[in-house]
C-alpha cells in the first residue's frame, strides 16, 4: 500500500458552463462549498479557485486534496490552464434554450485547443425534474461525435438537492485521482521533484 503526504494529491479540472450568466462554474462551486467540508478557499481571480478538502480514496483512506478549479468562458484563444488540466467539466444547464449551442462552442474549443484525450464530464444541472426527463442524451452524444470527442461521461445534478452536487463533484475527483494514482501521476504538487514514496 502506498502512503504519501496528502499535500501531494491534487485535482485540477478546467470548467465550462453553457449558461455563464446564471450558472457559471464558479457560482456552482460556491454552492458546492456550502454543502461540503472545504478549507483554505482562495479566489485567485474571478475564474480561478484553490481550495482543500478531504476525500476517501481506496487504499489511502481519507486524504486531503489540493484542488485548483479554473473556469474558461471565452473560446477565442488557447488557455494555458488546459495544458495542466486533469479533466474538463462542462456544466450543462438543462433549463436554458442556449445550452446546446453553447455546448457546441465548448466542445469545438476543447477539440481545437485542449488535449481531447482527457476525460470530459458533462454535468447536466436542473431544478425542475421535467427538464431532466425531456433531456435527449442522443442529441448531446451527436455533438461529441461531431467534434470527434469520445472520452466523456454524462452526469445529472439536481441543484435543489443539498448533497447531489457534492456527491457528483467528489465522484469526479475520486475517479481522476484513482487514474492518476494508477499511472503514478499523483506527485504533481511535489515541487522538489524528489518523487519520494513510503511503501
Amino acid at each position: 500500500m502506498i502512503k504519501e503526504s496528502s499535500s501531494k494529491l491534487c485535482f485540477r479540472p478546467v470548467c465550462f458552463s453553457t449558461n455563464f450568466s446564471n450558472f457559471s462554474s464558479i457560482s456552482i462551486l460556491k454552492q458546492y462549498f456550502m454543502s461540503s467540508q472545504c478549507s483554505d478557499i482562495n479566489y485567485i481571480k474571478d475564474y480561478h479557485i484553490n481550495f482543500k478538502h478531504k476525500i476517501n480514496l481506496e487504499k489511502l483512506g481519507q486524504v486531503e486534496i489540493a484542488n485548483t478549479f479554473y473556469e474558461i468562458s471565452s473560446y477565442s484563444k488557447a488557455n494555458t490552464a488546459c495544458e495542466k488540466a486533469d479533466c474538463f467539466i462542462i456544466f450543462f444547464d438543462l433549463e436554458s434554450n442556449e445550452s446546446m449551442r453553447e455546448l457546441n462552442k465548448i466542445l469545438k474549443y476543447i477539440n481545437d485547443y485542449c488535449d481531447n484525450e482527457k476525460k470530459i464530464y458533462l454535468v447536466t444541472i436542473y431544478t425542475n425534474i421535467e427538464y431532466l426527463n425531456s433531456f435527449s442524451e442522443d442529441s448531446v452524444k451527436s455533438y461529441f461525435s461531431h467534434n470527434i470527442l469520445n472520452n466523456y461521461i454524462i452526469l445529472a445534478v439536481n441543484m435543489d438537492s443539498s448533497d447531489d452536487l457534492v456527491k457528483k463533484i467528489d465522484s469526479i475527483t475520486e475517479e481522476i485521482l484513482k487514474e492518476k494514482l494508477n499511472s503514478n501521476k499523483f506527485l504533481d504538487l511535489d515541487t522538489s521533484q524528489s518523487k519520494c514514496l513510503i511503501i
